[in-house]
Order: C-alpha cells, then sequence, then structure tokens
C-alpha cells in the first residue's frame, strides 16, 4: 500500500511538472483520495485469463459488428419480424457479480438487445434482456449462456481470495 501511494505520488509531480508544495499537497489529497475509492485490503476474488480474455473480446467485436449491421438493416428495411420486440428472461448459473455484470453489460454493449433487470436468484443471477426482432428463445438463451461461459473463462474465480460462498461458474464443456 506504501509503495504504491509513493509511486502514485511521484506520477502525480511528474505529471504536474515542477516540484512545489501545491503539488504535494494535491498530490497527497489525491493519492488518500485513491486509497479510499479503491481499497487493496482484500486479495481480488478473480484473476484475468489472458487466453480467456482474448476469447471473449474477440468474439464480443465479432457480435458488435454482426448486430449493428443487423439493426442497419432494420432501420433500412423494417418488417414486423425484424421490429417486434419482447423481453426474454435468461437465467445464469454464476453467482459472481462480476460476472454478471460483464454479461449484462456486453448484452447492453451489442445493438438490438439492452439489459433491462439482473436479480440475484438461488439458482444465480437472473437477467431480462430486451430484445429487437424476433428471435427463437431457446438459441438466444444459449447464446447468452456461452457468453457467460466465455466471460467466467476469462475472469476465472480465485478459490483463495474470497471470504464468501465460492460462485458457481459454468463449466467449458459443451461449448
Amino acid at each position: 500500500m506504501i509503495a504504491r501511494s509513493v509511486v502514485l505520488l511521484v506520477v502525480w509531480v511528474l505529471l504536474q511538472g515542477e516540484l512545489t508544495v501545491a503539488n504535494l499537497v494535491g498530490g497527497l489529497a489525491v493519492v488518500a483520495g485513491l486509497a479510499l475509492l479503491f481499497p487493496t485490503g482484500r486479495r481480488a476474488a478473480h484473476r484475468v485469463d489472458p487466453v480467456g480474455a482474448a476469447v471473449f473480446v474477440g468474439t464480443l467485436l465479432r457480435d458488435l459488428v454482426v448486430s449493428s449491421w443487423a439493426v442497419v438493416v432494420t432501420v433500412l428495411r423494417p418488417t414486423p419480424d425484424r421490429i417486434h420486440t419482447e423481453v426474454i428472461p435468461v437465467q445464469l448459473s454464476t453467482r459472481s457479480p462480476l460476472v454478471a455484470s460483464i454479461v449484462a453489460n456486453s448484452i447492453s454493449l451489442t445493438p438490438g438487445t439492452l439489459t433491462v433487470d439482473v436479480d440475484l436468484t438461488a439458482d444465480g443471477h437472473l437477467l431480462d434482456v430486451h430484445v429487437l426482432g424476433r428471435v427463437d428463445r431457446a438459441e438466444f438463451t444459449e447464446a447468452i449462456l456461452a457468453l457467460e461461459r466465455r466471460v467466467a473463462r476469462a475472469a476465472r474465480f480465485r478459490a483463495e481470495a474470497a471470504d464468501d460462498v465460492r460462485p458457481d461458474v459454468p463449466s467449458e464443456e459443451g461449448s
């Protein structure tokens, strides 16, 4: 913690361009604020798997392009099936708030879909997803569960780091 604070203070002063009492006091205030906002007393419950993260980001970018094109087609050539909207509930198996948040935000980032609600249930997180266009519910749900598996692989749970119950993370089997 002290080493991080010293490094942050030095970076602050270097960014200011000169060593003055005001810059030191301002830097100390910023470092104190960061220490309060982002405490490091507990080890992170997840770790990033570089290969899993690369797969997740690559697939998300592909999904963004495909769904953007679908929305463009919907806007330029609307049909009743293309402009149909509905909210589809999707039950995730993870109890990890981090994994559920990344899945929900990835859905909302993708054009044509929006996560409306996230609830923690006994079986994991339940997402309510608003969808533009008529979709097969089973295929849509499977696509979201595949997204959950990719996110869970990218943000692996570190068992020794958590004080609470280990979140149930779906396995990579079947994807």
